[in-house]
């Protein structure tokens, strides 16, 4: 009974890979401005583990929220 309960626990916690996506891009558009250069985006977003377009793709979402 305690292990299926440890394991129902961390289920509620895992994200699907987009999702980790995202929330990557997120910090590196909550640390850059808007007028970034490519240059200063693709060094944060390896930082971040993803990539230039990746960190494109959720721009204007972050950009939104911030």
């Amino acid at each position: 009974m305690q292990d299926e309960l440890t394991a129902k626990m961390h289920s509620e916690f895992t994200i699907d890979a987009e999702t980790e996506k995202r929330h990557r891009a997120g910090c590196v558009w909550l640390q850059l401005k808007a007028d970034a250069t490519k240059e200063e985006v693709e060094e944060c977003a390896k930082s971040y583990e993803i990539d230039y377009e990746t960190a494109m793709k959720w721009k204007d979402y972050w950009l939104d929220l911030k």
